[in-house]
C-alpha cells in the first residue's frame, strides 16, 4: 500500500512539473496513434532503418502544420507596403466611400455617416489616429511573445511524436501491461476502444475540414474574392474549430461588399453557411460517431465541451473521452445482468 501511495505522488509530480506542456504531450500522442497503421507499412519496406520512418513522418508534420502560418505569413508581409500606404492616403484625403452604400435602404443616411465619420481627413486621421505607434509596437511585441511560446510548444510535439513514434510497440505494450494490471480483464477492451476513437475522431474532423474548406475555397474562386488560395488554407485550418471558418468566410464576404460585388457576396456567404451547417452539424458528428460507435449527442457534446475544457486539442480528445464513459456505461450494465442473473 505505501509503495502504491509513493507511485502516485511521484506521477502526480511529474504532471505538475510537465503541466505546461501536457496539450503538446497529448497533441503528439493523438497524432502518434492515428499514424500508427501507417507507420507500420512504411517501415516493412525498411526494416534495418526502424528510425527513418517516424523521422519522416514528423518531418513531415511539421510541414504540413507549418504550410498555413508560411502563406499567412508571406502573405501579410506583400501586403503590409500596401495597407500602410492605404493609412496614409486615407488621413490625408480620407476614406472613399463605398458606390454600393447610397443604394442600401436610407442610403443617404448611411453616406452622410460615413462622410462625417471617416469621408473627411480630419475624420480619418481621428478614426485611425489610434494605431499609434506605441500601441503598434505593444501589439507586436505580445505577438512576438505568443510566436515565441507557441514555437516552443511546437518544437515539443515534433520530439515527443518522435519519440512516440521511434518507441511505438514498447509504449503500447507498457500500456497494455498497466491497463490489464489495472482493470483487468476489461483493461483490454478499453485499449482497443481508445485507440479506436482516437483514430476515428481525428479522421473524421481533419476530413471534414479539408471537405468545408476546399467546397467553399471553390466558391471563394467563383466570387472573385482576393487571394482566394490563402482563404481556402484559412478555411480549412479554422474549420477545425467552431465558427471559426465562419468568421473567415464573413471577412471574404466583407471584401466583396467593400469592392461592390453585392450578388456574389450573397451568394458566397449563403453557399458558406449551408456548407458550415451541413458539415458541422450533420456530417462530421456523424462521422466521428460512427467511427467510434457513439451516439449523435454524445459525439455532439464531446467535440464543443472538449474544446471547451482542453482547447484545441479537445476536438479529438472530448469525444474519446465520451466514448470511454460509454464503454465504462456498458461494462456497468453487463455487470449487473450478469449479477441479476445469478442471483436466486
Amino acid at each position: 500500500m505505501t509503495r502504491r501511495w509513493f507511485s502516485i505522488l511521484v506521477i502526480l509530480l511529474a504532471l505538475w512539473v510537465m503541466r505546461s506542456f501536457l496539450v503538446p504531450l497529448a497533441w503528439a500522442a493523438v497524432l502518434a496513434v492515428t499514424a500508427w497503421p501507417l507507420l507500420t507499412r512504411l517501415s516493412a519496406h525498411a526494416p534495418s532503418a526502424a528510425w527513418l520512418a517516424p523521422l519522416g513522418f514528423t518531418l513531415g508534420v511539421g510541414l504540413i502544420l507549418m504550410l498555413p502560418l508560411s502563406v499567412v505569413a508571406v502573405e501579410a508581409a506583400r501586403d503590409s507596403q500596401v495597407a500602410i500606404g492605404w493609412i496614409g492616403d486615407a488621413q490625408q484625403h480620407g476614406i472613399a466611400q463605398p458606390d454600393w452604400l447610397s443604394r442600401l435602404p436610407f442610403g443617404d443616411h448611411l453616406a452622410a455617416w460615413w462622410q462625417h465619420y471617416a469621408g473627411t481627413p480630419q475624420a480619418a486621421a481621428a478614426l485611425l489616429g489610434r494605431l499609434n505607434t506605441g500601441s503598434v509596437f505593444s501589439v507586436t511585441g505580445t505577438i512576438g511573445a505568443e510566436i515565441a511560446h507557441g514555437a516552443l510548444l511546437f518544437f515539443v510535439t515534433l520530439i515527443a511524436l518522435f519519440a512516440m513514434l521511434r518507441h511505438g510497440e514498447k509504449l503500447a505494450g507498457q500500456f497494455e501491461r498497466i491497463a490489464a494490471t489495472a482493470l483487468g480483464e476489461f483493461g483490454a477492451r478499453f485499449t482497443d476502444r481508445l485507440v479506436s476513437a482516437i483514430r476515428g475522431t481525428v479522421a473524421g474532423t481533419v476530413l471534414i475540414a479539408l471537405g468545408e474548406g476546399t467546397l467553399i475555397g471553390i466558391g471563394y474562386a467563383a466570387a472573385g474574392v482576393p487571394r482566394p488560395f490563402l482563404f481556402a488554407i484559412l478555411t480549412i485550418a479554422f474549420a477545425m474549430l467552431p465558427f471559426g471558418a465562419w468568421l473567415v468566410f464573413s471577412i471574404a464576404t466583407a471584401i466583396l461588399l467593400i469592392q461592390g460585388a453585392i450578388l456574389p457576396a450573397v451568394l458566397l456567404f449563403g453557399f458558406s453557411v449551408a456548407v458550415m451547417l451541413i458539415g458541422d452539424n450533420l456530417v462530421q458528428p456523424a462521422v466521428i460517431g460512427n467511427a467510434i460507435r457513439l451516439p449523435f449527442l454524445l459525439a455532439l457534446l464531446g467535440t464543443f465541451g472538449g474544446i471547451e475544457s482542453f482547447g484545441l486539442v479537445g476536438l479529438f480528445l472530448g469525444p474519446v473521452i465520451m466514448a470511454i464513459l460509454l464503454l465504462v456505461w456498458h461494462e456497468a450494465m453487463d455487470g449487473h445482468e450478469d449479477q441479476a442473473a445469478q442471483a436466486p
